[in-house]
């Protein structure tokens, strides 16, 4: 099965360290790339997945659970042309 890709977008809660953050996420698999960012939004998160569920449980249980984790922004990639 083709893989999916998704962009996160996360919002680092004031006092907590983004950089913490990207570090913990980057370890898993599924993660392509991590990019602290400016703007309204602190981190980027490239992530493959397979399916839905997938993608689910990884923003769910695991990247809403890391501490410092705020707001969350996740878009579905449906075509990539370059």
């Amino acid at each position: 099965m083709e893989q999916m890709e998704a962009l996160i977008f996360v919002e680092v809660s004031q006092g907590s360290s983004a950089i913490e953050i990207a570090k913990a996420v980057s370890g898993d698999e599924k993660v392509t790339e991590v990019m602290l960012i400016s703007g309204q939004w602190d981190l980027l998160i490239r992530l493959k997945y397979s399916n839905i569920e997938e993608l689910s449980n990884f923003v769910v249980s695991q990247l809403r659970k890391e501490k410092g984790v705020g707001r969350t922004d996740t878009t579905i990639v449906l075509n990539k042309v370059k």
